[in-house]
């Protein structure tokens, strides 16, 4: 194939799909964070990258599901998926504290339910393992086939969703999950504070579980990327 001619997704091999994900990796995580400490040294700004559409553009190679918009507007994914990003890398506090959360935002009850309906939730981590290398995962989640995922969501709308939209000036709310912990290997999300004013901890199991499945893992090992797990 010629070098400007760009390929159709769909028609991509499992090794060609290999390719084309560490070529973006490559140009929109690692040189883009190497890039940015110049700028960072020059103008004091944070040096972290935004990886929401590089998460999406990475979900779309994986799973060979085109975009559902166009310059950047539509779903996630044509399926009407949803993609959510957790980025750890540069991201700590004042205090050293990494703390990045999938969002699932609401503005209205529509959208609220809207998540439990999705045909997928693909939840992607970019974090350190255990020896200090980048490392990228994917995990599609099933909203109504996850059972603890599905009662959590539940508990939230009707003890916070509701009551906060419901109120006079319709505040939007935020359902948040904790990704996995970085230079862990732990393999679930986690939601709830145990406090009395919050929701009991739960682990949200992403692996080895009716309704959520690892779907996609990479490392940046020395410099290389090596691809761990592809699915088919």
């Amino acid at each position: 194939m010629p070098e400007n001619q760009i390929p159709l997704l769909a028609n991509l091999s499992q090794e060609e799909k290999a390719l084309y994900i560490k070529k973006l990796i490559k140009e929109q995580v690692i040189d883009q964070r190497i890039n940015l400490q110049f700028w960072r040294q020059l103008t004091n700004q944070p040096a972290q990258i935004d990886t929401g559409y590089i998460a999406q553009h990475l979900v779309s190679l994986v799973t060979k599901i085109k975009g559902g918009g166009f310059r950047g507007k539509g779903d996630d994914l044509e399926d009407g998926s949803e993609v959510k990003s957790a980025n750890f890398l540069d991201s700590e506090d004042a205090r050293g504290a990494v703390a990045p959360r999938w969002n699932f935002t609401s503005n209205d009850e529509q959208q609220m339910l809207g998540y439990l309906n999705l045909p997928a939730l693909y939840l992607v981590s970019i974090d350190r393992d255990t020896a200090e290398n980048i490392r990228f995962r994917i995990w599609k989640l099933f909203p109504q086939q996850h059972a603890d995922f599905l009662a959590r969501y539940n508990l939230w709308m009707q003890q916070l969703g509701y009551p906060k939209l419901n109120q006079p000036n319709r505040p939007g709310v935020n359902f948040q999950l904790f990704p996995p912990r970085n230079k862990s290997n732990d393999a679930f999300a986690r939601h709830g504070n145990g406090r009395s004013n919050g929701f009991p901890q739960l682990q949200v199991q992403l692996e080895n579980v009716e309704g959520s499945a690892l779907i996609f893992k990479a490392r940046l090992v020395n410099n290389e990327i090596i691809i761990d797990f592809l699915m088919d």
